[in-house]
């Protein structure tokens, strides 16, 4: 669901997970484990640093199968194990449009199961919001997934 708040376009996403909270947020914050799945179904992650402590930064690059590069970069901002993980989000490499946005993710327990909140905002336009929203959707229910499964 896309909305606007402060004349910023905001994103959030629900996925339940057949993992338990402790297991998601590894997957989230382990680097042998996060490259396994991050990115669209199909691109590769390399991950050139990954920091993940308050203030901590990180820089993935994602190369598609057509053999372009997406670099992506950010710093940590808000970790409470299990429960909670918030970081900053850049593009590098895709032109003048890339802006600044902010991911929060909540990782709440039901049963064996984790449900992810993702909220990812500060979007300037719709049509980000938009392919974020994509973007997000197809590495969730694919990588992330088939992580689990």
């Amino acid at each position: 669901m896309i909305s606007m708040q402060d004349e910023k376009f905001f994103l959030k996403l629900h996925h339940v997970y057949n993992a338990s909270k402790e297991r998601v947020f590894m997957a989230w914050t382990k680097e042998e484990q996060l490259k396994q799945w991050w990115g669209l179904v199909g691109f590769t992650t390399t991950i050139e640093v990954m920091d993940v402590s308050l203030g901590g930064n990180y820089l993935f690059h994602m190369k598609a199968p057509n053999g372009k590069v997406h670099t992506l970069e950010g710093r940590y901002v808000e970790i409470v194990p299990h429960e909670k993980l918030s970081f900053t989000w850049k593009w590098v490499n895709e032109g003048d449009g890339s802006e600044e946005t902010l991911v929060t993710i909540d990782f709440v327990g039901k049963d064996k199961k984790t449900e992810l909140v993702i909220t990812h905002s500060e979007f300037s336009t719709m049509k980000e919001a938009k392919k974020h929203n994509n973007s997000w959707t197809n590495s969730l229910e694919g990588g992330l997934c088939n992580y689990f499964n």
